[in-house]
């Protein structure tokens, strides 16, 4: 199964940690995979337009299914991510796993940023998260500064939740604080019907910031350590997304050229940088 139906929906769902992810040596893809799996799944609960009880009973399955695999014996429930998970033996523990699907128990609460902190609160503990989970998959936790860890997390997750600034607005959860919109005269509610793009776009520039500073971080740390590669490349695209990201906050963003990201990649793997 992870060979199989995971491998085919992060190819296509998550492309560029899934590219990274084949960098990786057999066993350590697996294990990245089965961890990216995880993550996609909550992410679709998350941003599911569905009504946010069912989003509560679908990530607390999530959250008990983790919960399971430590116990003694481990229950394993019939998933293809859960599964995997417990193909990790004590690489990654259910402690571990926690922060991703508390992260978006908030999303799902549909409660606005109050601020940039909070917005980076998020982020750390998601892509900040997998970041350094991924990291101790392939065994170069200690090929990465804590620094450099960090920016790496930020520069993914701050550009993807700009990315997907109209779909988060719609949910109430676009990554702009609350007391930048004050300071705009815009409202959540503005978000949720798309409108006031100057003023959002005004109130979302901290966030853009934010993340520009810690892709300058990750674009001037130098070659990144061949082992590290497969589980943290993909944040070197982060730079390039940002670039692109379209003037209008509820404008769709583009994305890379499948072929430029996979040259791209290749090189990241061949060069470190």
């Amino acid at each position: 199964m992870m060979g199989s139906e995971i491998d085919s929906l992060l190819r296509n769902a998550d492309p560029d940690r899934y590219l990274c992810a084949m960098f990786a040596q057999p066993d350590q893809r697996a294990a990245l995979l089965a961890l990216y799996g995880l993550e996609h799944e909550l992410a679709r609960v998350a941003l599911s337009p569905s009504e946010s009880l069912i989003g509560e009973m679908k990530l607390t399955w999530w959250r008990d299914a983790v919960a399971d695999l430590g116990a003694s014996p481990p229950k394993v429930r019939r998933h293809e991510v859960t599964e995997g998970l417990a193909r990790l033996g004590d690489r990654i523990g259910p402690s571990d796993l926690m922060p991703l699907i508390d992260a978006r128990f908030d999303d799902i609460s549909a409660r606005p940023f109050a601020d940039l902190d909070d917005v980076l609160a998020h982020v750390d503990a998601t892509a900040g998260v997998l970041v350094r989970l991924s990291l101790r998959l392939v065994g170069a936790s200690d090929s990465v500064s804590p620094g450099l860890m960090r920016a790496a997390g930020r520069a993914w997750g701050l550009t993807g939740l700009l990315r997907a600034f109209p779909q988060r607005a719609r949910i109430g959860r676009a990554p702009v604080g609350a007391d930048e919109l004050a300071r705009q005269d815009a409202t959540p509610a503005m978000l949720a019907q798309g409108l006031g793009s100057e003023k959002i776009a005004a109130a979302r520039q901290p966030v853009i910031e934010a993340a520009r500073a810690a892709c300058e971080t990750v674009m001037s740390s130098g070659p990144l350590p061949a082992e590290a590669v497969p589980a943290i490349g993909y944040c070197r695209l982060a730079a390039t997304y940002l670039d692109r990201l379209p003037a209008g906050p509820y404008q769709i963003a583009p994305d890379l050229n499948p072929l430029g990201r996979r040259l791209r990649l290749t090189w990241l793997a061949l060069t470190g940088r």
